[in-house]
């Protein structure tokens, strides 16, 4: 039975939540946030308790789940690696790319699992782009394109639209959001050499952030990725189409799904599920959780490591200096 200690109890942790409560050989010990009434909160709604200092709740725990903004994971990271627990971490896996660099090789010298929520690797249909890719269904792939573009985030709680707003903290839809595509287009096109984008992050209207970003693969593929908070409420778009040399495969949200159910819930607003509810293995968040359990108990290897955390991290950031500069970004001679 793995003791399960959440860090950070925002929208993103009720996600999470309601993964590790239903998931068989896991027990949700408690939480820890700055602020105690949220720690209350989720404890009443999920069971646990809330811990009133992190050491106190590293001490009772196997594992952190750390479901806190991108400029707070460092100390997290480093404070669970020192007591030896293993850690699963929202994307991204930091805001700079020092301190993902720093977490990765503190992890790796205390000998402690620390896993990146890359959770679009978990999606089903994301997975069978990657699965056909594999098989050599399109050959070799030539040309990726992917789309992630909605409105600019408003979550209730603690979290306010001012925290995306603030390039400081998120880093802009580039980070935040660009750093899933990115993700996955190396996993599927392999390391990337150069980055080229154009946006308006710089353009002084942060809750219309959006982004063009190419990329240079060390295969001689290119990538495309558009990312976007410029799109009216309600409406948001993800899609993914990888070109090879023998044949494409695609994917786009706005193809019908075979089932779509719309929930409403008082804490978390309209809900739209377009997986089907009777098999909770194929919800994304809950098997990406599945398999970091599975991997820490030694039934499986890990699909995304903490080295692919820290990769899509530098390939984001790179994006958002050459948006600065005007010019595109060698990744090896980026420090970021």
């Amino acid at each position: 039975m793995q003791k399960i200690g959440v860090i950070g109890t925002g929208s993103i942790a009720d996600v999470h939540l309601e993964g590790w409560r239903r998931m068989p050989g896991v027990e949700i010990v408690g939480y820890y946030d700055l602020l105690p009434e949220a720690a209350a909160r989720a404890a009443q709604r999920y069971g646990g308790r809330a811990f009133a200092s992190l050491e106190a709740l590293l001490a009772a725990v196997d594992v952190v789940d750390i479901c806190t903004p991108a400029s707070t994971h460092k100390e997290l990271v480093l404070a669970a690696a020192d007591a030896g627990k293993a850690i699963i971490c929202e994307k991204p896996l930091a805001r700079h790319s020092a301190d993902a660099r720093e977490m990765v090789e503190a992890c790796e010298r205390a000998g402690v699992m620390l896993f990146p929520a890359q959770v679009v690797r978990f999606f089903p249909m994301y997975r069978r782009v990657k699965e056909r890719i594999d098989a050599g269904a399109i050959g070799k792939p030539a040309v990726y394109r992917s789309a992630r573009c909605g409105a600019f985030p408003r979550p209730g709680g603690k979290f306010s639209a001012a925290h995306y707003a603030d390039f400081a903290q998120s880093g802009g839809v580039v980070l935040d959001v660009g750093v899933h595509d990115i993700d996955f287009a190396r996993w599927c096109c392999g390391d990337i050499e150069r980055v080229f984008a154009r946006g308006l992050t710089f353009a002084g209207r942060p809750y219309q952030d959006h982004a063009q970003i190419t990329l240079r693969f060390a295969t001689g593929a290119i990538g495309f990725i558009e990312v976007s908070w410029a799109h009216p409420r309600g409406v948001f778009r993800t899609r993914v189409e990888v070109a090879g040399d023998e044949g494409l495969i695609e994917w786009d949200s706005l193809d019908r799904p075979p089932l779509l159910a719309e929930l409403y819930d008082e804490a978390r607003g309209l809900q739209r599920l377009s997986s089907s509810p009777t098999a909770p293995e194929d919800e994304p968040y809950y098997a990406e959780l599945a398999h970091f359990i599975d991997v820490l108990e030694g039934r499986a290897q890990p699909i995304v490591t903490a080295r692919d955390g820290l990769e899509a991290v530098r390939a984001a950031l790179a994006a958002i200096e050459s948006m600065r500069s005007g010019r595109s970004v060698a990744l090896k001679e980026f420090g970021g």
